[in-house]
């Protein structure tokens, strides 16, 4: 009896060992990299739970899914019936989850499930859907803290598909959550593609700095092996020239993918221009690497010149909310502070300065006020000085510039005429133009600002004390930066307004025109601006920005077809840039005896 007993303990020994360590040969893969804490997330309801991340990295290609690993709420008693699946899409049948590759009974040990496959399967190209289901049988309803409602634990780490859920209840649809993180269901990745010690460098599409100068710059060095890296080896190739570092490094292994920071200095070339840098990475732990990306390149460029970067900055207020007034003194300050190196923009929500629905701002924020800089993070001007200055550092692939003009005497209609220079050639040019149309001090005496500041204890910064002297609500409150139109909904770019293949230092016009003639608003039109903005279409942020006084035109002359005739050097046009136009002019603004014409 005793040795039958002792037979099944090391029974089941071996199968704890299964479920808490890998073989020989294998890694794991997911978004959750081993390390931090999870997050319980639910429906609050009881019900069947299927969730997936989506296996589609390149490097994965002919590895093996060996199993699933489903990370368990260990204080979630009522969730049964875990089983990890594969599949090549999310589909459902009847209302229930159809995994058309495998599905496997998970075993629970701990605060994991374990799904091992009967065979592997090898990973395609496209990808696979890595998935885990259970069921919750029942929740304390009376209870908001009862950990069955909250059985799925998922890392903080977002996907552009969102958190991939189906339930049973509640989504019955696969939907892809925002603002959820991602589950934390890990896949078992065996085959000949695992390497024992591989690595990779992931390096920005573009880096640029002055001509002549080393740039030191943070790369991201990338573990693909299973064992932890201590130290490595690289090279770094430019213009012929290599030089080679070795530098002590920490990074854990047994997660495919887990990254840390990698500073660099990358020397400079003896002529400015775009260089292919290529990085190698040759050892680690003093033995070869055997990534099949062990080498990478990324465009550099020394310039003679940097261009000028202004962030963006774009706040969501309202007069009815009362906390408003402190970003608003931000922005003054701001503003004051920076001159026209500051591009504001105010977006007012749901008052009598909202020029559309909410829906057509370039972001909807959950609540007032709000504030985004080059729409890639949150912002705080009343704080944000520091943060601001940092912008201006990050090098902006083009220069851009703007000029405005009423375009009628009556001062119904803007033309902005933008000129974007390009500091490289991008061949697959990502970035695209956007305007906004803006309106400086615009009042009224039947408007009231609500504000949560007045009769508050002064803080010795003059633009938040203004507020705190001034009463609830204002009456007659001054706004600047008013958004009043905008070139297109969401703020999104113009497509097409530059070339799908640019070349660097090639001057680049496009004209925008607003119509303002059904505007209502008590608009002084001496003070308005028009903003343009150099956008990457593929992440939606904000590269690089300007803004321009909207002037008269001082001279208007009929062209007809876009015909003129200049027969003598008195009559000769010029675009904006300075150059002579010949008889043939597209639509734009010229200049013809120091004035400018507008051709239509």
């Amino acid at each position: 009896m005793k040795r039958i007993l002792l037979r099944m303990m090391g029974l089941c020994a071996a199968l704890l060992c299964t479920l808490s360590a890998m073989a020989d040969g294998e890694i794991y893969y997911g978004i959750y990299q081993g390390t931090g804490t999870l997050s319980p997330f639910g429906t609050k309801r009881g019900e069947t739970y299927d969730v997936a991340i989506h296996l589609n990295d390149p490097s994965l290609v002919g590895m093996e899914v060996r199993g699933i690993r489903i990370p368990v709420n260990t204080k979630a008693t009522n969730v049964t019936s875990y089983q990890g699946w594969l599949t090549s899409e999310l589909a459902l049948s009847g209302g229930k989850n159809v995994a058309d590759i495998v599905t496997r009974e998970a075993t629970v040990s701990g605060s994991w499930a374990e799904a091992r496959l009967d065979e592997p399967y090898v990973i395609p190209e496209g990808g696979v859907y890595v998935g885990a289901s259970f069921t919750v049988s029942s929740v304390d309803t009376d209870n908001d803290s009862d950990p069955n409602k909250t059985p799925l634990m998922t890392v903080g780490t977002e996907t552009e598909e969102g958190l991939l859920i189906h339930t049973s209840r509640t989504y019955r649809k696969w939907v892809g959550l925002a603002g959820e993180g991602s589950p934390a269901v890990v896949a078992i990745i065996g085959g000949a593609g695992v390497k024992s010690l591989a690595a990779t460098l992931q390096v920005p599409n573009a880096l640029y700095t002055l001509a002549g100068k080393a740039l030191t710059t943070t790369l991201t060095l990338v573990n693909h092996g299973a064992e932890a890296i201590k130290n490595l080896d690289y090279e770094i190739e430019v213009d012929g020239h290599t030089e080679t570092k070795h530098v002590t490094k920490s990074l854990a292994g047994g997660y495919f993918g887990r990254s840390t920071t990698l500073q660099v200095t990358i020397p400079a070339p003896a002529k400015s221009g775009t260089y292919d840098v290529k990085f190698r990475l040759t050892k680690l732990n003093g033995e070869a690497n055997q990534d099949a990306q062990a080498e990478v390149t990324s465009p550099v460029t020394w310039l003679e010149q940097l261009p000028l970067r202004k962030p963006l900055v774009e706040e969501y207020t309202g007069t009815w909310c009362k906390y408003c007034p402190r970003v608003l003194a931000g922005m003054e300050k701001m503003s004051d502070q920076n001159g026209d190196m500051f591009v504001g923009v105010a977006y007012h929500v749901s008052d009598e300065m909202s020029f559309a629905a909410q829906i057509y701002y370039p972001a909807n924020p959950n609540g007032l006020p709000s504030c985004f800089i080059d729409r890639a993070k949150d912002f705080a001007p009343q704080s944000g000085q520091s943060e601001w200055e940092s912008r201006c550092k990050i090098v902006a692939p083009a220069n851009i510039s703007v000029q405005a003009y009423w375009a009628d005497e009556a001062k119904t209609r803007v033309e902005a005429v933008s000129t974007t220079n390009f500091i490289r050639n991008f061949p697959n040019n990502p970035y695209q133009l956007a305007y906004i149309l803006l309106a400086n001090d615009v009042h009224s005496t039947e408007w009231t600002q609500s504000n949560a500041l007045s009769g508050g204890t002064l803080t010795g910064d003059s633009y938040i004390d203004k507020y705190i002297k001034l009463p609830d609500p204002i009456r007659d409150l001054h706004y600047n930066e008013v958004a009043i139109a905008q070139s297109e909904n969401l703020g999104a770019p113009i497509a097409g307004s530059l070339p799908s293949d640019v070349k660097e230092f090639t001057p680049y016009e496009h004209t925008f025109s607003f119509d303002i003639a059904g505007n209502t608003l008590p608009l002084d039109k001496e003070k308005m601006e028009v903003v343009v903005m150099l956008i990457n279409s593929e992440t939606g942020e904000v590269m690089n920005a300007n803004k321009a006084h909207v002037g008269d035109i001082t001279g208007v002359i009929s062209i007809d077809n876009g015909q003129l005739t200049m027969d003598n050097e008195a009559n000769a046009v010029y675009d904006l840039s300075g150059r002579k136009m010949n008889a043939q002019l597209k639509n734009g603004v010229y200049i013809k005896n120091g004035k400018k014409i507008i051709n239509y």
